[in-house]
């Protein structure tokens, strides 16, 4: 396992020091003074330099008559164009018969040239007649010596594995982190998070790396969660069905109308429970069927409150209609929704408003038009959402008080249907907490929630202003 996280690691430190090896042994060999350059350059001073030294020796041959006591300057030669520095020229002239008369090196006059250099010498002509010869070469460069270019070279090279080890770890190591971990959330372990501490792509990796992590932990909670609420939701019922079931069986309690009617409405109450999950499966999977056409929003307020009004009065509690003053009667914005669809959203919207009014405290209904939306609000005065539970509230089965009984609190769908069914029609659904409210100008008490329809023409953006 250690062999495999680390083959990246050894690939890009290989990759490196191949690159290192070659620039490296093409510095030495260029430098080298029995390189092939040298062979390039001795070439090109036969066809630029000797033309040069031939004329010269020539025209002193045709003064004198012989080579004599002839001393030869030392010539610079440049290596390109470009170049400033001059670098000395080793030279052989020879009579035509082959006898060194003058040369760099002391050590060769009187010698003769060998049938390698005299088939490499220039013939020196005068009036047509072969004079001399001469052999030019570049001198090797005495400040630089072979074994102190190995030395700089030995220490480059190490100065460059020590530069490509630390690049390559830095490169590898997030690799390494990333299969650790990946191997750890596939053994089940989604609490793993890999360090953030790197620029660019691989920091973005990192980020997405955690950000998947943590919803994927967050999805694994919730799917617990679900289990756990699905078996305590259906437990309470069944228990009480049974008990009234296997009570009347056994003669405990008669079979009348007062024992047989809870169990009525326990099974009803898992037959609402089991519509609803439905309910949640099918939007969740992009399967609902809608059937919009254009409808009043502002008739089914009104029809909203006519029905709710009941439960508002048995609980002390004021629900009103927030509608232009001028016409409220009249008012109408036509959407574009299900209209039993929207209808079930505000029931479960305000079932929730005023389960959480104190009595004398008031639910308010209102409808405003922008940016080609239509705006419900539906808002209470009761005591608002913590903001740590807020992040929280549209999911399934959660309660914001966690020992709140069914009965009283319901099963937790709600929200989860109000939201699904909302953004199915195209809309949004959001909540105004006391936390927020401040931000928003609505006071600091109670709790808003609303959400958006799209309308079915733009012709009432004009008449009305949002609320």
């Amino acid at each position: 396992m250690l062999k495999l996280r680390h083959r990246f690691f050894w690939q890009l430190l290989a990759a490196f020091m191949l690159v290192i090896i070659l620039a490296g042994g093409g510095v030495f060999l260029a430098s080298s003074p029995n390189s092939i350059t040298r062979g390039i350059f001795a070439h090109d001073i036969s066809s630029e330099m000797t033309q040069i030294w031939s004329d010269h020796l020539a025209d002193y041959y045709a003064q004198h008559g012989s080579w004599g006591d002839i001393v030869i300057l030392s010539i610079g030669y440049r290596r390109a164009p470009w170049d400033d520095e001059y670098n000395p020229v080793d030279y052989i002239l020879a009579t035509a018969e082959g006898e060194i008369v003058a040369a760099s090196d002391n050590a060769r006059l009187g010698q003769s040239l060998s049938p390698t250099e005299r088939s490499l010498a220039t013939p020196i002509a005068v009036e047509d007649q072969q004079v001399g010869l001469l052999l030019l070469s570049l001198s090797e460069n005495k400040d630089h010596p072979p074994l102190l270019t190995i030395i700089m070279f030995a220490l480059l090279a190490v100065g460059g594995f020590l530069f490509v080890v630390g690049l390559a770890r830095h490169i590898s190591q997030p690799l390494v982190d990333l299969t650790a971990a990946t191997q750890a959330v596939a053994g089940g372990d989604l609490s793993v998070r890999v360090p953030v501490r790197h620029r660019g792509e691989i920091r973005e990796l990192e980020v997405a790396f955690n950000t998947m992590t943590e919803r994927l932990s967050r999805a694994d909670e919730l799917r617990r969660n679900l289990t756990a609420d699905i078996a305590h939701e259906l437990r309470t019922p069944l228990s009480v069905v049974r008990g009234k079931v296997e009570g009347v069986l056994d003669g405990v309690y008669p079979a009348s109308t007062e024992h047989l009617a809870p169990v009525l409405d326990e099974i009803k109450l898992l037959a609402r429970l089991v519509e609803d999950l439905h309910l949640l499966s099918l939007a969740e999977a992009g399967q609902l069927p809608l059937e919009k056409h254009a409808i009043d929003i502002a008739a089914l307020l009104r029809d909203a409150q006519v029905n709710f009004e009941p439960q508002a009065d048995d609980r002390g509690v004021t629900l009103a209609l927030d509608f232009p003053a001028q016409a409220p009667d009249s008012f109408a914005v036509e959407v574009m929704a299900d209209g039993r669809r929207i209808a079930q959203v505000l029931g479960n919207l305000l079932t929730n408003a005023l389960r959480h009014t104190p009595p004398e405290g008031r639910v308010t209904l209102s409808l405003s038009v922008s940016g080609g939306m239509a705006r419900v609000s539906v808002a209470d005065s009761g005591a608002g959402i913590p903001a740590e539970d807020l992040p929280h509230i549209f999911e399934r089965f959660w309660r914001g008080e966690k020992s709140r009984s069914r009965a009283v609190g319901g099963a937790g769908l709600g929200l989860a249907i109000a939201k699904y069914l909302v953004e199915a029609h195209g809309g949004e659904i959001g909540v105004i907490s006391p936390s927020m409210m401040d931000q928003h100008g609505e006071g600091t008490k109670g709790t808003m929630f609303y959400f958006t329809l799209p309308l079915a023409s733009l012709k009432q953006d004009s008449e009305i202003s949002p609320a």
